[in-house]
């Protein structure tokens, strides 16, 4: 059912490895997101974070659902299950509070099954950085060394800008690339991004991951509102918070499994 109380289909997600088919799901988000695919977050993530994730900050409405960020409190969904390789889809816009940061994400690490490594795929907007949609392949082992493949990627040169516009965005995750893209104002698919795995060959390209650091295990989708807590590294991630209220609204959610 959709939180709210409002009335909708409950769906039912696989627990799975990265290798194996999974389910499909869109959730349309009308008035509120459906309970069954999705737990709303609850309490601190630590720095750089400076706000507790609220399930109150999360609006429905009825095209879409909007989360809230005020002075010490943000929002966060996450799918209950895990899912593997398939292509995850969104169209959202944001409000431009600086030093707050919206996203559409997957992630797993040792705390779905201890001695995991954390995998991350990124899609984020900072207000902060201007109408960009900052890009990011994140791989650390339990106890090991943070690595990260970031790019930010210009909006306007595909006629779109997150804080007017309803930025269709998304990424398709195989065992073999991430590809990164948005749909155009004419409805046309273009590749914003693509990382690759390594093939072996001995030499690691600047757009490839090594394969020991490739995203293979099952993961959660997450979409997330929060902003920094003016530390010392918050002031490179998400930089400058100034106490603003913010909003960053989700049209729909989509996952497609290979």
């Amino acid at each position: 059912m959709k939180t709210q109380a409002i009335l909708g289909i409950g769906i039912t997600l696989l627990t799975i490895s990265a290798t194996q088919a999974a389910s499909y799901f869109k959730d349309d988000f009308n008035w509120g997101y459906n309970s069954g695919i999705w737990q709303a977050r609850s309490g601190s993530n630590g720095s750089p974070f400076g706000c507790s994730f609220t399930p109150s900050k999360i609006s429905p409405s009825s095209h879409g659902i909007t989360l809230g960020v005020a002075p010490n409190q943000c929002a966060e969904l996450r799918t209950k299950s895990l899912v593997g390789y398939g292509r995850i889809q969104s169209s959202l816009k944001t409000g431009n509070a600086r030093g707050t940061v919206a996203s559409i994400f997957t992630y797993t690490s040792w705390h779905d099954v201890p001695g995991r490594a954390w995998q991350e795929i990124d899609i984020e907007f900072l207000p902060s950085l201007g109408n960009v949609v900052h890009t990011n392949l994140i791989y650390q082992p339990q106890g090991g060394t943070y690595q990260s493949w970031e790019q930010d990627i210009d909006l306007g040169q595909y006629g779109l800008n997150i804080y007017q516009d309803l930025i269709h965005i998304g990424f398709d995750w195989s065992s073999w690339k991430v590809d990164w893209y948005v749909i155009d104002p004419s409805g046309n698919t273009r590749i914003i991004r693509t990382l690759y795995r390594d093939n072996g060959d001995g030499y690691v390209a600047s757009n490839e991951v090594p394969q020991y650091a490739w995203p293979v295990d099952s993961t959660r989708i997450m979409i997330n509102h929060w902003h920094g807590d003016n530390s010392a590294s918050a002031m490179y991630f998400p930089q400058q918070y100034y106490w603003q209220n913010n909003w960053a609204y989700y049209d729909y959610l989509e996952y497609v499994p290979k």
